[in-house]
């Protein structure tokens, strides 16, 4: 088989994919997408390239207060490295896969390690977003529904309005207008 025909052809769908991404995200939104927009069209960049996710800090309020205790109680940040422990070893065992059994060249290999994370890294973003949900749900069942919504009010203001699709590609939190539209609209 042609490796590196077939590695050059996925990652052109992948530039090309993102690229569609980007452009619907600046239509939609009608935000400047500036250097990090090009940056995340570069393979192996967009990995290492952190999409900013606020205008401005969130200030801690009672909301947030109970929303990070829920974090703790329910243990989230041990179930989230226990997947990335998970994913990691994943990695290395296909990183190994290529390198040893397939004979393939260092630079081939990560290129194709790239290429196959990106479901896991799509799936890693929707469990975290599930936990995000989860946390939010605890934080009203505490506080009540005008507490949420004051909070969920101060969130989308200073959040940065990414579309949901945008952001299950490059962020580990939900957008704050989703967040507020799947806790409030019940």
């Amino acid at each position: 088989m042609d490796y590196p025909v077939l590695l050059f052809a996925l990652l052109a769908l992948e530039i090309a994919t993102r690229a569609v991404l980007e452009i619907r995200e600046r239509r939609v939104t009608q935000l400047r997408g500036g250097v990090l927009a090009l940056l995340r069209l570069i393979p192996l960049l967009n990995d290492i390239v952190p999409l900013p996710e606020s205008r401005r800090e969130v200030p801690e309020d009672r909301f947030v207060e109970e929303h990070e205790k829920a974090h703790r109680e329910l243990k989230h940040g041990i179930l989230r490295n226990l997947l990335k422990v998970i994913l990691l070893c994943l990695a290395v065992g296909f990183l190994l896969f290529l390198v040893v059994r397939l004979g393939l060249p260092w630079w081939q290999s990560v290129l194709w390690l790239h290429l196959v994370a990106i479901p896991f890294k799509l799936f890693f973003h929707w469990s975290c977003w599930g936990q995000e949900f989860e946390a939010d749900n605890y934080a009203y069942k505490k506080l009540g529904k005008k507490m949420a919504k004051d909070a969920m009010r101060e969130l989308v203001a200073r959040e940065i309005p990414y579309t949901p699709l945008f952001a299950l590609f490059y962020r580990e939190h939900p957008t704050a207008a989703l967040r507020s539209q799947r806790l409030l609209n019940r």
